[in-house]
């Protein structure tokens, strides 16, 4: 196998996370040198940022009903200043995170295998933003480059209702649709094969297998 970095990305209830420990088994009991990541949220210089946003109430706590499960809620697109800066800010961390989790490990030979990737940290700062030429614009194209020629990623696939039910920290069904439509028109601009996450898990895994 050619690729050291295999990513799976998609909206959440789509599988990922089950297709990437089986895809670690599968490895692993081929002799690979294997390590798992998730790659999607780390803050390290924008701590102060988002602290401020806190308090100026772009970032507000909420609660889901059905599951009381508390998510943050970004709505930095309502000022244009923040819209503009968080995703640099962002971009300078998902840098430094991957330099220590994704780089260093690619030097020492191993496999990585990504539960969400960069396409997932561009779709959430698009739904933050409400920009959505940011894959176009230098922050995004920086961004980008961290996926290397030697990555492989796919898009896991489900229809919103089908998401919605296998999750109950899935905020509803609007915040699920629009994050898929961001990951399937990602997935035709780079050319990301798309998978369905709805057929039975042993299918799933060998359509991504098929797809390596």
């Amino acid at each position: 196998m050619m690729w050291k970095v295999i990513a799976i990305c998609g909206i959440d209830g789509s599988g990922k996370t089950t297709q990437i420990k089986l895809l670690e088994k599968y490895l692993k009991r081929r002799g690979f040198k294997v390590k798992r990541v998730w790659l999607r949220w780390t803050a390290f210089l924008s701590y102060p940022f988002l602290a401020l946003c806190r308090l100026l109430g772009y970032t507000k706590w909420k609660t889901i009903s059905r599951s009381n499960v508390r998510y943050v809620e970004r709505r930095f697109y309502m000022n244009r200043a923040l819209a503009r800066l968080w995703p640099w800010l962002f971009t300078l961390d998902t840098f430094i995170h991957s330099t220590f989790k994704i780089e260093a490990r690619r030097i020492l030979g191993y496999t990585i295998l990504c539960d969400r990737f960069i396409p997932d940290i561009i779709v959430d700062l698009i739904c933050e933003t409400r920009d959505y030429q940011l894959p176009n614009r230098l922050v995004g194209r920086l961004l980008l480059s961290l996926i290397h020629k030697d990555s492989k990623l796919v898009i896991m696939d489900v229809d919103e209702v089908t998401a919605y039910n296998r999750k109950y920290d899935i905020p509803s069904i609007d915040y699920i649709k629009e994050r898929r439509k961001l990951y399937l028109t990602l997935a035709k601009a780079l050319g990301m094969p798309i998978i369905n996450g709805k057929r039975e898990v042993n299918k799933v895994h060998k359509d991504i297998l098929e797809v390596l």
